[in-house]
Order: C-alpha cells, then structure tokens, then sequence
C-alpha cells in the first residue's frame, strides 16, 4: 500500500479529508479491491477503538502494547517500538506530511485488529438472496451481490456492520449496544427497527428506506449532520460517478423534512412497496430506464446485459417480474419498447 493512500485513511477516519481527497480516496478503492477491503478493516477498528484515546500518542502506545501482548502469546520476543510517536498533536488529528508514521500506525492496528478480532462476512452471488440471523438476535435478509461484514464478537458499546448492496435489517432492541450500519455513502444508527438500505457501488444512489421504529443517518462528508427518520420514509443521496471529479455527492430533499422522500408504491391504491418488493421475489419497475433496470436484472438473473445501441439505454419501462425467466422477461420488455435482442450463453446484447 502506498504512502499516500495511508495518510487519506488516516485524515477521512479522523474527519479531516478534504473533498478532492477524499475524490482520490474513492478513486484508489475502485481502482484496488485490496485497498478498498484494507480501508474496511481500518474503519472497523478505528470505529471500535478511537473513542479510548486522547490522541495519536496514546493510540500508537496501546496498539504497540497489544501487538507485543500477541507476540509473547506466539512466543515471540517482545518488539522492539516501530517507531517513534507523534506528540504534540490534537485529538483525533496526525501532523500532515508524516506520511510514513501514519502508515505504520494504521498497518499496526489493522495487524492487530486482524488477528484479534474474528470477522465475520456473509454474501450472496448475483441470482441469490439470503436470510440469517446475527449473534445478537438480529434478522437480515441480503439481495442479491451483496455483502454484510462484523465482528464475531461485537464491543461492549456498539454493533456495527459494514453493508455493500442491499440488505433488510429487522435490528433485535438493546438500548446499551446501538446497531450501526455502515456503507459507502452513509452511516445509519438503530436501536430497535426495520429497514432496508441499498447501496451497490455501481447505482446511482444510496437509500434508506424505514417501515417502523426510527433511524438516524449521518453522510461521512457531513458528519455532523444527522437526519432522522420516521416510518414510512427514505433518504436518498445520489452518488457522483467515481471517474466523473466534477461531480459532488448531494441528498434529495423533497417534503418538509430535508433530504427526505415517503415509500414509493406501485401503483396509486397499492399496498405494494417498491423499496421492499424484492424480499416478496418481485422486481419492480416504474418508469424505469433501461440502464438502470438492466443492472437490477443482471443481479436478479445472474447475467450480463450489453448495449450496441445507445439509445435503447434510455427506454423506460414499468412492471413487475415474478418467476419469469430471462427469456420471458426480455419478451414482455420488447413488447411495450422498440428493441431488439439476442442471448448469447449468460450475456444478453440489447440493439
């Protein structure tokens, strides 16, 4: 991992990013899976364990600590210390240009926290969704290409999980262990509810959508906003493309509340609600563009949609699509839309 990438963590988990760095942050994750997974681990422990410290000194003193603490459990000489602290610092902050410390510090912590703490990761494939129940008693049931990521063994102070996709959290109540939920464009927190959250990194948007109980979320470039919401509403923050540096990340707001819209249902008088549809293994679609509804489908059916043409892009579509096949559902698609296609093994080619 290089220098630089270290020194950006190290400023976005102590909220000291600026907005073109943290550009080139994302920018670095998307480009490196490595990275992008090291960043998790990172701000998992740094999640767990910041809030013990005063400042850079004393957190690089105890991770030394730990890591020799691990050592002797190998039977290991004690190590020697990797380096020296940086002093003078304010909480939560490292002195800009000591790239190099700040990177050992990290690595320090993220070895410690690897071999300390077991994670826990359940997924799902393109095609699959999956329920199961956490040690704590909550339920979570994962869309398709997803993943959810935590400790084994929460802290004593939070549950936090690390969400990519889209995923329903029925959060078991512990007013002492608030349930947190993070992704790439929002941190939610939960003390006893049901929700859905989506956040796949190729959409366009990340929502929170509650059905009852109440939720609070944060935006890691705004942290000290915090938006709650109430039954029956969703948070929608569109994201910038992450090849587009022009584009900024901004929240919808509709209604009274800011940055707040109500469920969307299918249709007027229905009781059905399109954020949560796909728990009842429905998609659902209204007045939906093609690009966008083919992603849902790739991950519906486990395929690959490629457009030759770039026009039927945007065509716009509305229906629902329950145990049809690929082939059943393309046909009832070319039926309201003037496109065409052919199916070539799992790759679907739109002209």
């Amino acid at each position: 991992m290089s220098e630089r990438f270290f020194e950006i963590v190290i400023k976005d988990l102590a909220g000291d990013i600026s907005p073109q760095e943290d550009q080139e942050l994302q920018h670095i994750m998307s480009e490196d899976t490595v990275s992008a997974r090291q960043y998790e681990l990172f701000r998992m422990y740094w999640a767990q364990n910041h809030h013990d410290y005063i400042d850079g000194r004393q957190l690089f003193e105890n991770v030394q600590s730990r890591i020799n603490e691990l050592e002797k459990e190998a039977g290991i000489s004690e190590m020697k210390p990797l380096m020296q602290p940086v002093r003078n610092i304010r909480r939560l902050g490292w002195i800009t240009g000591v790239a190099a410390t700040v990177a050992l510090l990290i690595t320090a912590g993220g070895y410690f926290y690897s071999h300390r703490n077991t994670l826990v990761a359940k997924s799902t494939v393109k095609g699959e969704k999956s329920t199961f129940i956490m040690e704590d008693g909550t339920r979570v049931t994962l869309n398709a290409d997803s993943k959810l990521e935590y400790a084994a063994n929460f802290p004593e102070k939070s549950r936090e999980v690390y969400l990519t996709g889209e995923a329903f959290f029925d959060v078991h109540s512990d007013a002492n262990k608030p349930f947190i939920i993070h992704t790439a464009n929002m941190n939610v927190k939960v003390l006893g509810t049901a929700f859905n959250i989506k956040s796949y990194p190729d959409e366009a948007s990340t929502e929170a959508t509650l059905l009852r109980g109440s939720i609070e979320v944060t935006v890691p470039s705004n942290p000290s906003e915090r938006i709650l919401l109430k039954p029956s509403q969703k948070l929608v923050i569109h994201n910038a493309a992450s090849h587009d540096s022009t584009k900024t990340r901004s929240v919808a707001v509709k209604n009274i509340y800011p940055a707040l819209t109500t469920l969307t249902y299918f249709q007027q008088r229905d009781t059905m609600i399109m954020e949560t549809s796909w728990l009842q293994n429905k998609l659902v679609f209204q007045d939906e563009d093609f690009e966008s509804l083919a992603k849902r489908m790739e991950r519906w059916y486990n395929i690959s949609i490629r457009f030759s043409k770039t026009g039927s892009r945007q065509l716009r579509f509305t229906g629902i699509l329950e145990g049809e096949t690929i082939a059943e559902a393309l046909h009832a698609l070319h039926m309201t839309e003037n496109f065409n296609y052919r199916i070539e093994d799992s790759t679907i080619v739109i002209y």
